[in-house]
């Protein structure tokens, strides 16, 4: 079995662990299936947006495609969602990160 169907078997056994969702996501983006990474990163914001790993390389993603705008919209949801959270960590990556690209 490979890494992919790996991970999908373990979303079939608990599909309500984000962490498992979001390793998917960075698999596809690893493979070069971006939409696929893309839609599973929305996926996860709907479904989990406490889960605050999921901004920042998501949003590392946008940028990387050049989609700027986006990418700023998530990483201001991200940081919203951070502070909710008090992830500490992640809300100081996430102003980083608007820092150096707006």
């Amino acid at each position: 079995m490979d890494r992919k169907e790996f991970i999908k078997n373990e979303i079939n056994q608990d599909p309500m662990d984000p962490f498992n969702h979001y390793l998917l996501a960075i698999e596809y983006q690893k493979e070069g299936s971006i939409k696929e990474s893309f839609d599973l990163f929305e996926e996860i914001i709907t479904q989990f947006p406490d889960y605050v790993a999921t901004y920042y390389t998501y949003s590392n993603a946008l940028l990387a495609s050049e989609e700027e705008d986006k990418a700023e919209k998530i990483i201001r949801k991200g940081i919203e969602e951070a502070e909710k959270k008090g992830a500490a960590k992640a809300l100081k990556e996430l102003k980083q990160l608007l820092e150096l690209n707006f």
